[in-house]
């Protein structure tokens, strides 16, 4: 299978050739810049990310390139690492703010194989970036192969996994402005035994202004998975599903965030999971100890009343970074019943309060593009670890929302 890896990255380089007549024609724009970045088994990367587009289409035109590559100073094994995705319109299916576009992706790094062909298609009335249809389709394998860099190796397998992904997300405005986000999502594939499983989910978004000083914020989310679903697929109740854990620069490799901060539950994971944010430090220990504490079937919300802080209101008072800079305080809560792995139908809940420093610069389609530093104090539990009070003092850092907007 490794071998087929490989000719997917040389058929990828020959289509972007081949493809490439328009671009000759009309001249092409490429950009470098040098990139550096750290884990506990490459040791500082060192390496240089390269765009490519046709001049004057602003990231939105043909031959549109995103790639990368690194030297892990440490010298690991698998020393060299790369990234690099092609992404073409389809002309017959695109129009202004409402492409339909395939893209050829593949990737080594961090022990990471994956390979594949994405289709994307958007669907924009009108000139609001904050309505639109989404749909996309990503097709092909993946396969961890280095357990070296991985804070909790239970969260892998060690076989390819042929895959195919799907998605639709569709996002409105109410009558009072407040968006309606819903994103409905499939994952399927083929265990390491060649068993099919399928995975599903469906999430709903949404945020209403409670007056000039309170938003109240809401994510409802539930789903349910057949077959032998894979380790890195498997839902847990506070952290993202490890698949996912690849698609960020600061959890795909221990060490880039402290390994014993993980290990012990200090930061999450947050992604298309349930995110019970009082429930890290359990589920933490439990894949320490080499348990996946997952569900089957699950269902819940996350809600959060936000608040004034003098913080805040002083962002606001400055002249161009207020507009994309803030501070959030937030009381939340957060529950999840499901069915586990065990074969148990539970319920755990909890409550606190939390603060949550962004900051934003949209891209052309108006979606998020920044960073969001998280700290949550889930002071009542409704389950607690062994030992634990309900009411206790906990802390809880994270990089990234858990409702996005």
């Amino acid at each position: 299978m490794k071998y087929l890896a490989y000719i997917f990255v040389f058929l990828l380089i020959a289509i972007i050739y081949l493809d490439d007549a328009e671009a000759q024609n009309s001249g092409y724009e490429v950009r470098f810049a040098p990139d550096l970045w750290y884990n506990d088994v490459d040791g500082i990367r060192v390496g240089v990310r390269m765009r490519g587009q046709v001049p004057g289409t602003f990231d939105d035109g043909s031959h549109r390139l995103d790639t990368g590559l690194w030297l892990g100073t440490w010298i690991p094994d698998h020393p060299v690492s790369y990234y690099v995705k092609y992404t073409n319109p389809i002309q017959s299916i695109s129009d202004f703010n409402s492409e339909g576009s395939y893209s050829l992706i593949s990737s080594i790094r961090t022990g990471f194989h994956r390979h594949g062909v994405r289709f994307d298609k958007r669907w924009q009335p009108g000139f609001n970036e904050d309505e639109f249809t989404e749909m996309f389709f990503f097709g092909g394998a993946h396969n961890h192969f280095a357990t070296d860099y991985l804070v909790f190796p239970v969260l892998f397998q060690d076989d390819w996994i042929p895959f195919l992904w799907g998605g639709l997300t569709n996002q409105r405005l109410n009558e009072a402005g407040s968006p309606l986000y819903v994103n409905i999502q499939f994952r399927s594939g083929l265990s390491g035994d060649s068993d099919l499983f399928l995975q599903s989910s469906v999430e709903l978004r949404s945020r209403r202004n409670l007056g000039d000083h309170f938003t109240l914020r809401g994510r409802l989310f539930g789903g349910a998975e057949t077959g032998d679903v894979p380790s890195e697929y498997k839902v847990m109740a506070s952290m993202a599903p490890a698949i996912e854990w690849m698609s960020s620069g600061f959890f795909r490799a221990k060490g880039t965030v402290p390994k014993t901060w993980v290990e012990n539950g200090v930061i999450q994971v947050t992604g298309s999971g349930p995110n019970i944010r009082g429930y890290v430090k359990r589920d933490a220990e439990l894949l320490e100890a080499g348990i996946l504490p997952s569900y089957t079937y699950y269902a819940g919300l996350n809600t959060e009343l936000d608040y004034p802080n003098p913080i805040n209101t002083a962002f606001e008072k400055i002249p161009i970074v207020g507009d994309f800079l803030r501070l959030r305080s937030y009381a939340f809560f957060d529950v999840l019943t499901g069915e586990d792995i065990m074969g148990d139908w539970n319920r755990i809940y909890n409550g606190g309060l939390g603060f949550a420093l962004s900051l934003n610069i949209p891209d052309q389609l108006g979606k998020p593009r920044g960073f969001v530093f998280r700290y949550d104090v889930p002071f009542y539990l409704s389950d607690p670890v062994l030992g634990e009070d309900n009411f206790r003092y906990r802390s809880v850092f994270s990089i990234g929302a858990i409702i996005g907007f």
